[in-house]
């Protein structure tokens, strides 16, 4: 008897647990597009540079790809504040722990590069 009403129960308890959705407004699509070109001449120094960046523990927690970013956007910073770093390559020297690895420094290297001439190119 204790079965059946425990039975009994558990079917209510989870059959009153329901979620239903409802719309209360529609959209609709309009097919729009917004374009804009813009061309920049790219001067590339002709001397490469090499950056070591060692990085903090909130950078390492965000992720190599953020640790790499941040060590190019500070090669830039210190040599020139230059744009863009062209050929950029990069060297990781990783230490290995007993949960999980710690990104010790960064090395990376390649051309500096800025923009100038910034131009709106016209459909024709």
């Amino acid at each position: 008897m204790k079965r059946i009403l425990f039975g009994l129960s558990l079917v209510l308890l989870l059959g009153s647990c329901s979620m239903s959705r409802t719309s209360t407004s529609t959209t609709l699509g309009v097919a729009t597009s917004l374009t804009s070109v813009t061309s920049a001449d790219l001067v590339v120094s002709s001397t490469k540079i090499s950056y070591t960046y060692y990085p903090k523990k909130q950078d390492r927690k965000a992720g190599m790809a953020h640790v790499i970013s941040n060590a190019v956007a500070a090669a830039l910073k210190e040599n020139g504040n230059a744009d863009i770093l062209v050929e950029c390559q990069h060297e990781m020297v990783i230490k290995s722990k007993l949960f999980g690895k710690k990104i010790k420094s960064v090395t990376v290297t390649g051309y500096p590069a800025t923009f100038k001439n910034f131009r709106v190119e016209r459909n024709k």
